[in-house]
């Protein structure tokens, strides 16, 4: 079988809630929320967005850890990684979000030595602020995090790309990997470009369709 990787959004995808959003939602003002609607509708970038929610977000480190303690994961995420393990199929977090509540989330769920990258959140006191070492790297300053660029990456390690998102940020990847599972926004825009895909409710659903299209097959260019 070749090799596969399976690049996963985080917000919305492999954790159930926008984590990001809420987090900003909760510990920032009305601005944030303002930002955060900006972005959805394309008016600035998901960078301008999280900068402003950063600047604006106001919280100490322990209501930072019970905010993530309150945040679950896609009840069939576990399983998945544990079938994609089993076949040595790569699984790999691409988030326009920040590493630390990814990262947290991820370990509490016995889930952390699974490789993910994400922009970078500092806090200092009660104060936020965002790093971006993942932006721009393909001239385009659409997404503080180039998930293209690590999609490009795989590929070019010999990896069979599945890519498994919800939103906006997961927009471009979609258009360059070989498998797409798509909903919510993703799903809108794929049908409205015409870019072949599959529509999935959990990772179940992503477990039955890999096992019958990949592994079963054992042949990726039949996966169409």
């Amino acid at each position: 079988m070749k090799k596969i990787a399976v690049l996963c959004d985080f917000d919305g995808t492999v954790a159930e809630e926008d984590v990001g959003d809420l987090l900003f939602r909760t510990f920032s003002c009305d601005g944030a929320r303002e930002a955060i609607e900006r972005w959805k509708r394309g008016e600035i970038s998901s960078r301008e967005c999280l900068e402003r929610g950063a600047s604006l977000a106001r919280c100490n480190s322990s209501e930072l850890r019970s905010f993530t303690l309150g945040q679950r994961l896609d009840p069939f995420f576990k399983d998945f990684h544990d079938f994609a393990r089993q076949r040595g199929i790569e699984v790999v977090v691409l988030s326009d979000g920040l590493d630390y509540y990814i990262e947290q989330i991820l370990v509490r769920h016995g889930l952390g030595s699974i490789e993910f990258f994400a922009n970078r959140m500092r806090h200092q006191g009660e104060s936020i602020s965002v790093e971006f070492p993942w932006y721009n790297l393909l001239e385009c300053t659409d997404c503080g995090c180039c998930k293209t660029h690590h999609l490009f990456r795989y590929r070019n390690q010999g990896y069979y790309i599945v890519y498994v998102g919800n939103g906006r940020s997961d927009r471009c990847p979609c258009e360059s990997a070989d498998l797409v599972f798509a909903k919510g926004d993703l799903l809108d825009h794929c049908r409205a470009r015409q870019i072949n895909c599959i529509e999935f409710r959990n990772f179940r659903d992503v477990e039955r369709e890999v096992l019958r299209r990949l592994v079963l097959d054992g042949d990726t260019r039949r996966a169409v």
